[in-house]
């Protein structure tokens, strides 16, 4: 029996219903760890219960008697749980929040204009007082929580790395990634479209998240004058940001528009098919649905030159675009950006997951 200590997040929902696909379920028990009183994003009737109350010990049982278990999304509110439980073996199954932005490494991820003008100048009380409570209880179990780790699960290999260099951890690497709730079949109609506007539609980044560098990016475009109207998805994340960004972000060779609407999955796929390319300045890995959607409709994705990603992208022979070359960039595309729909399949398709799924549960 493997034990899944799990977030309330609807990706939990197609991991679950994956177990269910292969027949694994009996093999795997998946308790979700949340202080609220009902599940909010899973929908699956899983047991659940605050981290650190007795229900929640109930649930665990001894940790001892799994053959393996699975944290999915390893926030340091785990680390004291982790440093004071035995495990046969112990998985890390990486969501990005619970490595990028970790205190000690959060400003990693950040390039100089956002970090100056907005990481800087606007901390969050909220924040401070997480960061104060994970010094205080729970900062001292870090590092006996880290070498109790056997394996960190994730697709890319250069993530992985990232933690061996920045974290007290001496695991090994296993391939696995969660999968992303679109079919791709729905994309096909949408691939190698192409648009007749006089100037170019970009789609800066996946969200109102300030991990976008929204500021340094605008400010490359101004510099070499790159004639453009800008689509700004704001729909969700850092409301403060997203407030700051509506202030103080302008543009001088286009229009620019923050798209805050939801939009059902159809609308969606039509909005990212009408841009002439996705432009993501991260250096964390983030937003990869819909950069795995543009790549799959053989839409160009210009990427900051320090994502972490690109290495496991030209490994994995997906075709990738430096933001430098924005500044020459056309509507051309042809053999190079089509091949990226069968490179995305290759690499993330369901029966890949499932034999990944096969192997470590």
């Amino acid at each position: 029996m493997n034990l899944h200590i799990v977030p309330d997040n609807t990706f939990i929902n197609a991991f679950y219903d994956n177990l269910e696909e292969l027949g694994l379920l009996h093999e795997n028990r998946i308790i979700v760890r949340t202080n609220h009183k009902n599940l909010l994003a899973v929908s699956r009737k899983l047991p659940f219960a605050p981290l650190y109350s007795s229900q929640f010990a109930a649930l665990v049982g001894d940790s001892f008697q799994y053959q393996k278990v699975f944290i999915h999304y390893f926030t340091p509110l785990l680390y004291r749980w982790v440093a004071q439980h035995r495990f046969r073996e112990l998985n890390w199954m990486v969501w990005g929040g619970d490595l990028y932005n970790l205190p000690q490494l959060d400003h990693l991820c950040y390039e100089p204009i956002t970090l100056a003008e907005y990481i800087k100048k606007n901390l969050s009380f909220k924040k401070l007082l997480y960061d104060l409570k994970v010094w205080a209880i729970h900062a001292p179990f870090k590092n006996k929580a880290y070498a109790s780790v056997d394996y960190v699960l994730t697709w890319m290999k250069q993530e992985y790395e990232f933690a061996q260099q920045h974290l007290p951890i001496k695991s090994d690497f296993k391939f696995f990634f969660y999968e992303n709730q679109f079919p791709y079949d729905k994309l096909d109609a949408f691939r190698q479209k192409t648009t007749n506007r006089e100037k170019l539609s970009l789609v800066i980044g996946n969200s109102g998240s300030p991990a976008n560098n929204h500021l340094d990016v605008i400010n490359f475009l101004e510099k070499h004058r790159v004639k453009a109207d800008l689509l700004i998805p704001v729909s969700y994340g850092d409301k403060r940001y997203i407030s700051f960004l509506k202030k103080e972000l302008r543009y001088s060779y286009g229009n620019v528009e923050f798209v805050e609407r939801y939009m059902k999955f159809e609308e969606y796929l039509e909005f990212l098919s009408n841009a002439d390319a996705l432009v993501m300045n991260t250096i964390r890995p983030q937003g990869y649905g819909n950069i795995l959607m543009m790549l799959y409709m053989g839409k160009p994705v210009f990427f900051n030159e320090r994502n972490i990603s690109l290495p496991d992208l030209t490994r994995y022979e997906i075709s990738w675009q430096p933001l430098r070359e924005l500044v020459s960039f056309t509507r051309t595309g042809g053999d190079v950006l089509a091949s990226n729909s069968d490179a995305v399949i290759n690499l993330f398709s369901h029966d890949r997951l499932l034999a990944a799924y096969r192997k470590l549960f």
